[in-house]
């Protein structure tokens, strides 16, 4: 399966949604107020959605319009599900334990096994992604919007 095909069409996707999102004032009733309203979260996602998604996608449509040959990463090897059973097992794991361990934990430790999963090498930026990211999204959300995630109860 041609991994540069999939990319376009499942970033073209992405960015309708996350266009929908920057457009639409309707999609959110209620909620938590905030200084910064209510749509704030979701138009910032939705914009770097559309900025990640585009890049992915100007470098597939470059490589299909070229007619390069595709390189061995650019396969998706479809035999067998034992991929998808070990995200599915991860992600449960992730849920179970957020509640005990609290979200900063778990959330770097499910970093650490996606990318030890996908193959990543280089242990310097993921280790550092993987602390930093849990602990920017935790305190973003708790002083910006007003959003409490779990944490540590054992």
């Amino acid at each position: 399966m041609d991994r540069r095909k999939i990319d376009v069409v499942l970033s073209t996707f992405l960015i309708i949604a996350s266009l929908i999102i920057l457009t639409n004032d309707n999609l959110a009733e209620g909620g938590a107020e905030s200084d910064l309203g209510i749509m704030f979260l979701p138009r910032i996602v939705a914009g770097l959605i559309i900025i990640f998604a585009s890049t992915i996608a100007i470098q597939s449509l470059r490589n299909l319009a070229a007619g390069s040959q595709i390189e061995s990463r650019e396969i998706i090897i479809t035999d067998g599900f034992f991929g998808v059973f070990v995200y599915l097992g991860i992600f449960i794991g992730y849920w179970l334990a957020v509640p005990y361990v609290g979200f900063m934990i778990a959330t770097t430790f499910v970093m650490l096994a996606v990318a030890l999963l996908l193959g990543g090498r280089n242990w310097v930026p993921i280790i550092a992604t993987s602390v930093i990211t849990p602990v920017l999204i935790f305190y973003g959300s708790r002083e910006f919007l007003r959003v409490y995630l779990p944490t540590w109860t054992l």
